[in-house]
């Protein structure tokens, strides 16, 4: 998670007496809120102020910005007024990121939708996976969500991106050509929904499924897979149908804390669609060792994912600035499945006439933070298998 505080921006005496609200969800341990709470108001406030009063207080989930959950707001009634409290998990440790004792919850009019936490005095709702503005209704606009997910705090719900090394490289340049292509505006960007072990084969699983559920609407039942907009495509982000199938297919895959095989990778995926009546094709894009970016190319043209199962590899983003691109890289250790949904090549002509070339997928990380990222097919990896994947 990105570095946290703590806002304290009012000072009472609580003494949490019984709690009501909704149902705990998996992994965030409701146990742990309700005591992160306690504890909190306990340490912070004088009992005397309140003598032998209580305090009732509603408890809400709370959600980060990828709809993963994220912790509780807890909405409550003080001597002077309304209060409430926001507790987090962060990394299996419960903070209490907020405590408010002087209005109320800004979640209070938020019933029939999530209610989504970006960052401290940063509030909105979730409806049918969208990000809307709680007072205006109003969705949030990508290029803004975009810069909302920099300073946002984001439920780590997977163990892949410890022990993560970083490296920035410049790219000095006279001139710069740019050839991309891209499955559909937005892409599926799926995450671990509930903490599952060694589970990034289901998780890509589910990221291929998303994409097809475009074309056969039941194979994530309930969920909408997404929308158009000024003729471009954009896949909706992350529910609880969504955090079932990748369940389901954990259970296919025959999921374990030590990971799961490529050849459960494949046969569970082809389970789960068979029980749609639907067939899943995997057709190898490899020659020998090495991943062909025209293969790369002649899939994204056919409208097809590819399914990437790496050991060692990075993800990354270009930044442009006046005379340099810088590619800033996170590199990983371990293996790892990430999906493809189009591609980018950069080619540099150097200031001695020089060129370098840069060839990337873009991908879905199945990661919680980022949950999309360019991957660089020629630098620090090893692409065990890459498949064309269609669900028919």
């Amino acid at each position: 998670m990105k570095k946290k505080f703590l806002a304290i921006l009012a000072t009472a005496v609580l003494i949490i007496a019984s709690f009501s609200g909704a149902v705990a969800f998996a992994d965030v341990s409701l146990e742990e809120c309700d005591k992160c709470f306690q504890t909190t108001v306990n340490s912070l406030l004088n009992d005397e102020d309140v003598g032998s009063n209580t305090i009732t207080a509603l408890r809400k989930p709370v959600y980060d910005l990828n709809l993963s959950h994220l912790g509780y707001v807890y909405e409550f009634e003080i001597y002077d007024g309304a209060g409430y409290a926001i507790i987090i998990c962060d990394n299996g440790e419960y903070i209490a990121q907020e405590l408010v004792t002087s209005s109320q919850s800004p979640y209070i009019a938020v019933e029939d939708a999530l209610c989504v936490y970006a960052n401290t005095m940063s509030y909105f709702k979730s409806v049918d996976g969208q990000i809307l503005d709680i007072e205006s209704e109003k969705v949030i606009p990508d290029d803004f969500l975009s810069a909302l997910k920099e300073t946002a705090i984001f439920y780590q719900t997977d163990d892949y991106t410890t022990n993560v090394e970083y490296e920035t490289v410049k790219i000095y340049y006279t001139s710069r050509n740019y050839d991309n292509k891209a499955l559909c505006q937005r892409h599926p960007q799926f995450h671990n929904p509930s903490g599952l072990v060694g589970a990034c084969a289901s998780i890509a699983g589910g990221n291929l499924i998303g994409y097809f559920d475009r074309f056969y609407e039941d194979l994530i039942p309930n969920h909408e897979a997404g929308y158009t907009k000024y003729g471009k495509y954009y896949y909706n982000y992350q529910d609880t149908y969504v955090g079932d199938t990748i369940k389901e297919l954990y259970s296919d895959m025959n999921g374990t804390s030590a990971g799961i095989s490529e050849t459960n990778f494949i046969n569970g995926l082809k389970k789960y669609c068979s029980r749609k009546s639907l067939t899943c094709d995997f057709t190898s894009i490899m020659s020998g060792s090495t991943l062909s970016f025209n293969k790369v190319k002649e899939v994204t043209d056919e409208g097809k994912p590819i399914a990437l199962l790496l050991n060692t590899y990075t993800t990354c983003d270009v930044a442009g600035y006046e005379d340099f691109d810088a590619i800033h890289y996170s590199k990983y250790s371990g293996n790892h499945v990430m999906v493809g949904f189009g591609y980018g090549e950069l080619t540099y002509t150097l200031s001695n006439g020089s060129t370098q070339n840069y060839q990337f997928v873009g991908v879905a990380t199945g990661f919680a933070n980022p949950t999309e990222a360019f991957f660089n097919i020629n630098y620090n990896t090893n692409i065990v298998s890459a498949y064309k994947v269609n669900i028919h």
